[in-house]
């Protein structure tokens, strides 16, 4: 099924403007208690308080905060306990530093991609005493760096020389 690259892009972004707000907070860390226990404790919930609250156990709860520190929890969980505290639970998929948008995301892939291609296109040019210069070399990547987002080619997203695939 072929994509619609106009959609694509812009669903990008409409995506990226809905994140944007998200940026601000991709730097904060999760308490190393987790954050379950911490706004219940700074609430001054105790643990039997929120079970009543939940319709649980205390060790229900109890392994709740557990899972959540060990980042093994469920969203359905932690919005049940989040809500028993007057609460709301907020997530994101946010890009890392140093991208500002899912935009920048795929055009650096398509940048690193285009440079991969016509690198290894100038060395076997090289070979055959057929070699460009840097200036042309330079113009050819970001003109077909340009066309991979523009076409929403896939192939940015395989891994490239030397990138491990498991991030």
């Amino acid at each position: 099924m072929k994509t619609n690259r106009k959609n694509l892009k812009d669903q990008r972004q409409i995506v990226d403007a809905k994140i944007h707000s998200f940026l601000s907070l991709r730097d904060i860390l999760m308490p190393p208690q987790g954050w379950l226990k911490t706004v219940r404790n700074a609430l001054g919930l105790s643990a039997a308080q929120l079970a009543k609250r939940m319709g649980a156990q205390v060790s229900d709860v109890l392994h709740l905060e557990k899972r959540e520190a060990n980042e093994s929890v469920t969203l359905a969980s932690l919005q049940r306990a989040a809500k028993a505290m007057n609460c709301r639970l907020v997530w994101a998929i946010v890009p890392e530093q140093p991208y500002e948008s899912l935009s920048d995301i795929v055009e650096k892939r398509a940048q690193d991609l285009a440079e991969q291609l016509v690198k290894s296109t100038d060395q076997t040019m090289r070979l055959e005493d057929q070699g460009i210069d840097s200036k042309l070399s330079q113009k050819q990547t970001r003109e077909l760096a340009e066309e991979l987002v523009r076409d929403g080619d896939q192939r940015i997203w395989e891994p490239l020389k030397g990138e491990r695939d498991d991030r």
